[in-house]
């Protein structure tokens, strides 16, 4: 039985900034919905908690989840505590989304209720963006210091490397960290819904936001037009930063090549991604980077700088190319078109941006958070130990088994929930995570197996589990 199934029945509480309704909704709150509703199909009792916006009812049920909303911006912060203290026995787990600010609900809810904290990028370079002193420096403070101090101990959920790494040396958690990125936001590897454009065309879907830096992609198309000069660029999606963008492309003369069409629907956005050969991420840094996937599963390569999160998401020679931190943008979008105007190359990076996009999905994801949820719920019920804590190490080891049917019973009773393996006849590929080659041999001991390969998890394996993409899609 997996993890979600084993969750049916419990209660559990969603808090997150914003639901997907929200107008200023974006790649955090997909992450938290497509999570929360897949609780909610396996049976959990799932209540969504989180900002009211104008014109929004204080409470609706969708997809058969409760949902909550109080406050406003900043207001959500008390109306979730307000929420957790009245319905102190109410809930068996919390999941708790930190938006830079966390909701700090362990001081909220009794001690044997799960918390976990989820986290998709740190923030401490971007408060600076979005407020002057001293809310930059309070925000700095909640994030770092107090966030360290009231999730002591407990699970930290993250998107990807890079966020693991930033929570680690950046805030200084010393928390068991899970990786459990998010899944492809449509069936990935599914045939092109339209024909890729003949001519060359970048798309771009974003909140446009300062820390977006869109304004560098619309700076360097009058380079890029010198080379060539048929080329358009469709930036989709919305926010603060929209009219200056365009009164930018059209103090530059380029607003005949740039189209921004604002917030577009879902059926729009994948007919641009469909049509595009590259899309852009100029981004200061992401925790993931859920565009990139978005535009792979169209078969749609990506650009972005080498900076957290986009780092993990853009495979070079696979899914796109990595830009250094002071490499100029048009230059590397030049170069990369100049790739994708053989018709051959760009057919070749489709199939293999496909593949890395459906190694991704939200029904995995859902399992690998069941998975972190349900451990720490028996550690708190049964009083089990952990074997591995908060080490970042992981190891990947394949072995063959003598009697495989054995050994599968073996692997379900004895691995740790959020560990991961794949079965392939009498072949096993186990991905053991929070130890290292000399506990992985321990733990192949116990499980009577003598004869096994042995190797240090790459960040590529961790993304992606014991099931990884097609070997046909590396370079």
């Amino acid at each position: 039985m997996n993890a979600l199934d084993q969750l049916a029945r419990t209660d559990i509480a969603f808090l997150n900034w914003r639901d997907p309704s929200h107008p200023d909704a974006g790649g955090a709150e997909a992450y938290c919905w497509e999570i929360a509703r897949r609780f909610s199909a396996a049976g959990a009792h799932v209540t969504l908690i989180s900002a009211r916006y104008p014109g929004a009812r204080a409470r609706e049920y969708r997809d058969g989840i409760r949902i909550v909303r109080g406050g406003g911006t900043f207001g959500v912060y008390a109306a979730a505590a307000g929420h957790l203290l009245r319905h102190r026995h109410a809930y068996d787990a919390v999941v708790d989304f930190q938006n830079g600010i966390p909701f700090f609900s362990p001081l909220f809810t009794p001690r044997w209720t799960s918390d976990i904290c989820v986290i998709h990028h740190i923030h401490q370079h971007q408060f600076d963006l979005r407020f002057r002193w001293p809310l930059n420096a309070v925000g700095r403070l909640l994030e770092k210091q107090v966030s360290r101090r009231v999730y002591r101990g407990r699970p930290v959920v993250v998107v990807s490397p890079s966020t693991r790494e930033g929570a680690r040396r950046e805030l200084g958690f010393g928390n068991p960290i899970h990786i459990v990125p998010n899944g492809s936001p449509r069936a990935a590897g599914a045939s092109p819904d339209g024909p890729r454009s003949r001519t060359p065309a970048i798309t771009v879907v974003s909140r446009l936001m300062p820390q977006k830096r869109v304004d560098l992609l619309v700076r360097a198309v009058p380079a890029v037009l010198a080379r060539m000069p048929d080329l358009r660029v469709d930036v989709c999606g919305d926010g603060p930063e929209l009219d200056r963008l365009r009164a930018l492309a059209a103090d530059l003369g380029v607003a005949s090549a740039v189209v921004f069409h604002g917030h577009v629907t879902e059926e729009r956005k994948q007919e641009l991604f469909h049509r595009a050969w590259l899309t852009v991420v100029p981004s200061v840094a992401e925790g993931w980077g859920l565009t990139v996937i978005e535009a792979n599963a169209a078969g749609t390569p990506a650009l972005a700088y080498d900076v957290p999160g986009l780092r993990d998401a853009v495979q070079p020679g696979v899914n796109g190319w990595l830009l250094p931190a002071d490499r100029d943008l048009a230059d590397g979008i030049g170069e990369a078109m100049d790739e994708l105007a053989d018709a051959e190359t760009r057919t070749v990076m489709a199939a293999r941006c496909r593949s890395w996009a459906a190694a991704f999905s939200w029904d995995d994801s859902a399992e690998r958070l069941a998975q972190v949820v349900l451990e720490d719920l028996q550690r708190i019920h049964r009083h089990r130990r952990s074997r591995r804590t908060s080490s970042d190490l992981s190891v990947v080891t394949r072995f063959t088994a003598k009697d495989a049917d054995a050994t599968e019973r073996a692997l379900r009773r004895m691995l740790r929930e959020t560990d991961d393996w794949s079965r392939d006849g009498d072949t096993f590929r186990l991905l053991l995570h929070g130890c290292d080659e000399v506990e992985a041999l321990e733990a192949l001991r116990r499980l009577d197996v003598r004869e096994a390969t042995l190797t240090l998890a790459a960040g590529r394996d961790v993304l992606v589990g014991a099931v990884g993409p097609d070997e046909g899609m590396r370079p």
